[in-house]
């Protein structure tokens, strides 16, 4: 029996994408699936870009969401009618092998709620590109995500609608979660016990363009850590002393400020700050540090 997949595809402006996104779907040789184009009063010709492609299969969608994704992904999955739910960024787009891929494996393996695979990253701007290994899973994977940090992104996964609709699980719509509402989205679905299987193939690429700017930057870094101390303060229960368990993240906030700094251009406060960091907490940035380092290498 091939199961619905609901493939929820966000767009803002992003006609001269979406069309290779639409295309990818298209030429999935898994076709029991809908599309759900939740379209934010697009001003370019994402409309048009739509119509073009003549499949009873996709749908266009408008919503204002106020510049948060997460309102639009929702509305995709509470329209969604089928047994998956796909997400694909109107930027990316997936290899035609990808739904089969993961599909026959849910049929062999109907235990799992999240599916994800590896993805192609490619950056615009350099011609340049890398794989994207995303998981692997562990054992209390919800302390794993939060303490590690994020393993999936959302083109490469899909998640079981009923598991959504049980846990009653959404995006969180709040702005301070704007570029980071993804991270939140697994870190739930571990909380409740959802049951993820990586899938290790490249099915898909996930574009970078470099096109935000220090101010988005910014936010991004805040919203990451507004996401970090809402589980560490209010949701995570494995650990008894929230404060203590807070200091492990400070390392690793410390370099995103550092980051930022440099990025606007801040060099000298970001020396002074990196002293005073490295002053603190030695024994942390110097963990930090080495733990990045052998992820590169």
């Amino acid at each position: 029996m091939n199961l619905l997949v609901s493939i929820v595809i966000p767009n803002f402006n992003y006609a001269h994408f979406l069309g290779n996104a639409i295309q990818s779907v298209l030429d999935q040789s898994y076709t029991n699936w809908e599309m759900l184009i939740i379209d934010n009063h697009s001003t370019d010709n994402s409309d048009e870009v739509v119509k073009g492609f003549n499949d009873a299969r996709i749908k266009l969608l408008k919503i204002h969401n106020n510049g948060v994704i997460a309102a639009s992904r929702n509305k995709g999955i509470l329209k969604a009618k089928g047994d998956w739910i796909a997400f694909l960024d109107s930027d990316d787009i997936w290899y035609p092998k990808k739904l089969e891929t993961l599909m026959n494996f849910s049929s062999q393996n109907k235990e799992f709620d999240v599916l994800s695979n590896n993805e192609l990253m490619v950056n615009r701007k350099s011609e340049s590109s890398k794989v994207l290994v995303h998981g692997p899973f562990e054992n209390n994977f919800y302390e794993v995500l939060l303490l590690k940090g994020n393993r999936l992104s959302p083109s490469a996964t899909l998640i079981k609608h009923s598991f959504l609709k049980e846990k009653k699980i959404l995006f969180n719509e709040s702005v301070d979660y704007i570029a980071v509402e993804d991270y939140d989205l697994w870190l739930n679905l571990a909380l409740y016990k959802a049951k993820f299987m990586f899938i290790d193939k490249v099915l898909g690429e996930f574009m970078v363009h470099f096109s935000n700017n220090s101010g988005q930057l910014l936010r991004q870094r805040k919203n990451f850590e507004n996401v970090l101390y809402n589980h560490v303060f209010r949701i995570q229960k494995f650990h008894s002393d929230p404060q203590k368990l807070w200091s492990k993240f400070k390392p690793m906030l410390d370099i995103l400020e550092l980051k930022q700094l440099i990025v606007d251009g801040n060099k000298f406060i970001a020396y002074r700050k990196a002293v005073h960091s490295f002053y603190n907490n030695p024994f942390g940035m110097i963990k930090y540090i080495l733990i990045k380092l052998r992820k590169k290498f």
